[in-house]
Formats: C-alpha cells, sequence, structure tokens
C-alpha cells in the first residue's frame, strides 16, 4: 500500500524521507570516487535525518488519532527507518575494507566525524528547525480541517434541531385537533342518544294510543287535520 500523494504533500515525513533517499543514493552511486572521511561526513547527515525521523514517528505512535495514521503506516515508517541503517552499516563496511590499512587515521576521521563540526552542528538544527515548522503547519492545517467539520456538524445539528421543533408543533397542532374532533364526537352522540330516548317515547305513545279507542279517534283526527293543512298549503302556493 503506497500513501497517497496528498498525504505526503501534508505530512513532513515524505519530504525528509525524501531527501535521505536521495543523499543515500548520492552516496551509493559516488562512493568509490569519495574519501572515507566524506563518506562518513554524509552517513552522519543521514543519521541526523534519521534521528529527527524516528522523533516524529514517536510523536505519531503516542497519540495516531490525532494525526490520522494508522498502525500499518507506523510499522512501514519502522521499516524504512531500519532499512536505511542497515544500508548504511553496509556502507560503512565497504569503506572499511577499502580503507585496508589506513588504520588509526580512518577511525580518527570517523571519531571525527561522530563528534561533527560546528558547521554540521548547524545544520542539524536548521533540519530540525524545517521539520518542526513542517509538523507546525501540518497540525495547523489538520486544526483547521476539524475545526470546519465541527462548523459543518454543529450546523446540521441546527437544522436537525429545527426540523424536531416544526414537527414537535405539527404534533401538537394534530392532537390538540383530534381532541376537537373528539369532542364533536361526543356532542354529536349524545344528541343522538338524546333523539333516539325522544323517539322511542313518541313510539310509545303512539302505540299506547293504538291500542286504546279513543287513542284511535285522537289519531284519525291528527291524520285528518294533517292533510287539511297540506291541502290548504297547497292550495296557498299554487293560487
Amino acid at each position: 500500500h503506497t500513501p497517497s500523494r496528498m498525504a505526503a504533500t501534508a505530512d513532513p515525513f515524505y519530504s525528509l524521507r525524501a531527501e535521505v533517499e536521495a543523499n543515500l543514493k548520492d552516496i551509493t552511486s559516488n562512493s568509490g570516487g569519495m574519501s572515507a572521511r566524506n563518506v562518513e561526513d554524509a552517513l552522519q547527515r543521514i543519521h541526523w535525518d534519521l534521528e529527527m525521523l524516528e522523533e516524529s514517528i514517536d510523536r505519531v505512535t503516542a497519540n495516531p488519532a490525532k494525526f490520522g495514521i494508522t498502525t500499518d503506516e507506523v510499522d512501514r515508517r519502522h521499516q524504512f527507518v531500519a532499512s536505511v541503517k542497515q544500508q548504511m552499516s553496509s556502507i560503512r563496511s565497504a569503506t572499511s575494507s577499502r580503507g585496508g590499512g589506513s588504520g588509526g587515521g580512518g577511525h580518527a576521521a570517523q571519531r571525527e566525524s561522530l563528534l561533527g563540526g560546528k558547521n554540521q552542528s548547524k545544520a542539524a538544527k536548521k533540519a530540525a528547525a524545517d521539520l518542526e515548522s513542517a509538523n507546525d503547519s501540518f497540525m495547523d492545517q489538520e486544526n483547521l480541517r476539524q475545526s470546519l467539520l465541527h462548523r459543518e456538524q454543529d450546523e446540521y445539528l441546527d437544522d436537525l434541531g429545527q426540523s424536531l421543533t416544526r414537527l414537535g408543533g405539527m404534533g401538537k397542532s394534530i392532537s390538540e385537533e383530534l381532541m376537537e374532533q373528539e369532542k364533536i364526537i361526543d356532542d354529536l352522540q349524545q344528541a343522538t342518544d338524546y333523539t333516539v330516548h325522544n323517539m322511542n317515547d313518541v313510539n310509545r305513545l303512539v302505540s299506547d294510543m293504538l291500542k286504546s279507542k279513543q287513542g284511535r279517534s285522537q289519531l284519525c283526527l291528527i291524520l285528518l287535520l294533517v292533510v287539511a293543512i297540506m291541502v290548504v298549503i297547497f292550495l296557498i302556493f299554487v293560487l
């Protein structure tokens, strides 16, 4: 798995890694024409770069979620550092074998190179400052991205809250409407019961009237009166 170009651009690890690979390739291709002192100086500069890489790996390992880097990526970075150290060891062995009997002079040069001079110390400090600046820039970009993400989440939650408020209002309105409908139905039920009760009373009265002669007479009289009224109304409207 190869990290994406975007990740390589944002993460300062990759820029320093590319520099280490370029320096190591330069030493390997030109080692035949370089003195043991020059080879050791170049390897020492790579050694300082590796120390900064290891420091950045330790920082990421302490809090991988903060930097958004997976465990597999951390393992690949450790493997890269180990591979470079192994190549440096092979180059030193080859340079030592080639130097042969120079003996004490070679050891003195290596010791002087490991101790480093003032210029090399300045270069190492500058490289460390550049890496720290790159790390700060990366963290600023990450913080900005997190801030924008949180803002989008807040806006989404605000919209969701407003939607829930509207739904709550609609639910309340529906509940009030149902209560009004229930009241209307209750009133209608009471009116129906009252009407049925009155109809039962009328039916009972009519039944009682039909059972008695006087009641029959009264019923016939009522029917005649109703017919007469209807005839009069008809004549009024026709004439």
